[in-house]
């Protein structure tokens, strides 16, 4: 398996999921389990696809599925935030946080799509029975 902590995208994604952790245990009881949760685990689905990324020799397909849920943990995060769950200022900090993955997420897979071999990368279609 290649060697995932040196990645600064992981370092930030790693930080931001126990942010989220921390956060999400001081949630009200109608949503710790919801909502909270939701959170936690797209976060974490994050941070897996990225270390999956990291060790496979075509990326694209993976580190697109981690931008679908880079996304989704963005309109959870902002739904916390409009139910009054998430104060302003701790959303602003996550936020903060997200711009940075965003753009090292964008750049890893703009540089994938690039460098990725057309013959290689082409997903067979299904025979016809």
């Amino acid at each position: 398996m290649a060697q995932y902590n040196h990645l600064p995208i992981f370092q930030l994604t790693y930080k931001l999921t126990i942010a989220i952790y921390q956060t999400t245990h001081l949630f009200p009881r109608d949503f710790k389990y919801t909502l909270g949760q939701k959170l936690k685990e797209v976060i974490s689905d994050l941070l897996n696809l990225i270390v999956e990324a990291n060790s496979m020799k075509y990326k694209t397909e993976t580190l697109e599925r981690a931008w679908t849920k880079f996304e989704q943990f963005r309109i959870q995060l902002r739904l916390a935030c409009d139910l009054k769950i998430l104060g302003l200022k701790r959303y602003e900090a996550f936020n903060r946080d997200l711009e940075e993955i965003a753009k090292q997420l964008s750049g890893w897979l703009e540089w994938s799509r690039k460098n990725c071999q057309p013959a290689s990368c082409v997903i067979p279609a299904k025979a016809k029975v």
